[in-house]
């Protein structure tokens, strides 16, 4: 549960270590201020909401304690080559396939399938980007380790600085 839910915040904050396996990026449109700018980022991820029925309710605590932090992180020119869709995906855990992806005029809309150690997990990543800032929320829905569940998690993200 902990790696699926973990790459999913990855997702979203745009980390870097590539895993994706199926993930087509020849369909973005690659509009110019779409491309985040490479650089270093301070990102700031919360915890939105979490609904895990099956789960302990001290899960709830868990998740709150490990997600909601602030990190810094680098993107180099290599890594925002192919806009945000790339940079998206990077840090996703398991097998993984758009369902629809759409970067322009400031807003960011996709729908992402993961699969990963036998579970499907559904995100739906909206929100706002440019090239030096990003505000995004996704809602995670599928099978969490511990039963279906639902989380969702914002991650606002500023270009502060060359790496």
């Amino acid at each position: 549960m902990r790696t699926l839910i973990l790459g999913a915040a990855a997702a979203a904050a745009g980390l870097v270590s590539w895993n994706a396996a199926t993930t087509d990026l020849s369909a973005q449109t690659l509009e110019e201020e779409m491309r985040p700018t490479a650089g270093k980022y301070k990102a700031d991820l919360q915890l939105v909401s979490l609904d895990m029925p099956d789960a302990p309710p001290e899960i709830a605590n868990m998740m709150g304690s490990m997600m909601n932090r602030e990190f810094d992180y680098c993107l180099s020119a290599e890594d925002v080559e192919e806009g945000y869709r790339s940079v998206m995906s990077r840090a996703e855990q398991g097998d993984c396939t758009y369902q629809r992806f759409n970067a322009s005029g400031g807003t960011i809309d996709a729908e992402m399938t993961c699969n990963a150690d036998g579970r499907e997990m559904r995100m739906v990543m909206t929100g706002t980007g440019s090239p030096t800032s990003s505000d995004v929320t996704m809602t995670m829905t599928g099978d969490m380790g511990m039963g279906p569940g639902s989380m969702t998690m914002r991650i606002v993200q500023e270009r502060v600085s060359d790496c």
